[in-house]
């Protein structure tokens, strides 16, 4: 990364110093602890290398400008480099407090309500399967019972399908649709997949089911992270093993990316093809890091309005017109950017609530949340076969990314979305074992 930028006439030493600590910092946590394979500290690390150690310094390279009328200036990658430093040095800090702090046997207590049966009965397979066709019916319904939305997420081919049908523009509908149901069918096939004994016939029909409903190329790209890491960590034995999972993570990151963006206009004639590019870092799919720095740089501060829209995520705007907008959206409002949908990431998030403090606030939060499923799940002999708590854990592996990229207000409406229809599918089919 020193040689890609030193023809750049934007090069920058400290810029590329203060970097080069946040890669090490990071990586060293990643592959640190290898006797936990994955765990959402190594998450919050592997975030933090491509978003803010990666990302920014060929941003600052290339002297990069996303959506604001300039790019940002050396001084303000530097600020918020040393920054971010003291973000990730203070995150280790607390979180390693909280790991040693929290009592085990009390999360121990609350866990034991999270198990699966060995096998699960014909009338649950049924009630299984049930449930899926019923999330794939709903989701096939929504997309004019026509099954080129259900593979693809955008561009000529999707325009074309649905020319004729006319859209519900009801944003709790889309909500309850895409944030609900579609999970429905892929949480029947995890909890089947946790059992210890399957029946290959059932497993395959959930399966197919589970994947028409949730292809990976129909849906947002941290869905379908959130959707399919679960499915990595409990089907396949070897991606639990020492720093498999950072590695393949790291190469999801890097090849399939770039590959699923291409689903979101395919079919148009400017659509480009796949390849391995560090220009993407360049580009605003990593615009997190910049609109964090924009924030500082011009002191947007809303003493905790936009932390009440994401309590409030599920009152409709219908019922409360003045529902803050997503930060992303209110950092693009005020700042005059050409384009809305954007990304803030976490601690932008803590910035715009309460400036400084809330960065410091929103710090210890997530150290302590991370820590305290860490600990639940590493600390209390949990195992794959036969405990719901794996499938929960390992779909908030690749939630917590999504929410550290930002901005909270729809991460926290997909992640509540996702665990209501993960909690549903486990206490239908438990409901009907004890009965």
């Amino acid at each position: 990364m020193f040689f890609a930028g030193k023809d750049s006439e934007y090069f920058s030493n400290r810029v590329f110093f203060t970097s080069s600590i946040i890669q090490v910092i990071s990586i060293y946590n990643i592959f640190s602890k290898s006797h936990e394979s994955y765990s959402l500290e190594k998450m919050f690390y592997l975030f933090s290398l491509f978003f803010f150690g990666v990302a920014p310094l060929l941003q600052s390279y290339d002297n990069s400008k996303l959506w604001y009328y300039r790019p940002l200036l050396e001084e303000e990658y530097f600020f918020t480099n040393i920054l971010v430093i003291f973000i990730i040095i203070l995150y280790k800090i607390i979180y390693n407090f909280f790991r040693k702090t929290i009592q085990r046997p009390r999360l121990e207590r609350k866990l034991n309500s999270f198990k699966v049966p060995d096998k699960v009965t014909f009338i649950n397979s049924l009630l299984l399967i049930a449930l899926s066709l019923l999330a794939f019916f709903i989701v096939f319904a929504s997309n004019n019972f026509n099954i080129v939305p259900m593979l693809v997420r955008g561009g000529e081919l999707v325009a074309d399908a649905m020319r004729d049908f006319e859209v519900d523009e009801s944003p709790t509908k889309w909500l309850i649709v895409n944030n609900f149901v579609r999970p429905i069918s892929i949480m029947c096939f995890l909890y089947y997949g946790v059992t210890k004994e399957k029946n290959k016939v059932v497993f395959a029909i959930l399966g197919i089911l589970a994947l028409f409903t949730c292809f990976p190329s129909a849906v947002p790209r941290f869905a379908a992270a959130a959707m399919y890491i679960p499915v990595l960590l409990i089907l396949f034995s070897f991606v639990r093993k020492k720093n498999v999972f950072s590695l393949i993570f790291v190469g999801g990151l890097l090849f399939l990316f770039p590959f699923l963006n291409i689903f979101r206009n395919f079919g148009d004639e400017n659509t480009e093809k796949f390849k391995l590019d560090f220009k993407m870092f360049t580009e605003a799919h990593f615009d997190s890091y910049q609109n964090f720095a924009l924030l500082i740089s011009n002191d947007l501060i809303t003493y905790g309005k936009q932390l009440l829209g994401v309590f409030l995520f599920w009152v409709p705007r219908s019922v409360w017109p003045d529902k803050p907008l997503g930060t992303g959206a209110f950092t693009a409002e005020k700042l005059n950017f050409f384009f809305s949908n954007v990304a803030a990431n976490y601690f932008a998030e803590g910035y715009v609530n309460f400036g400084y403090i809330g960065i410091i606030l929103f710090l210890i939060f997530i150290a302590y949340q991370t820590a305290l499923i860490d600990k639940a799940y590493w600390e209390t002999e949990r195992k794959i076969t036969g405990d719901f708590f794996s499938v929960l854990y390992t779909v908030s592996l690749g939630f917590l990314f999504f929410i550290l990229r930002g901005d909270m207000l729809s991460s926290v409406a997909y992640l509540f979305g996702f665990i209501f229809a993960a909690i549903f599918v486990y206490k239908i089919t438990t409901f009907r074992i004890k009965n």
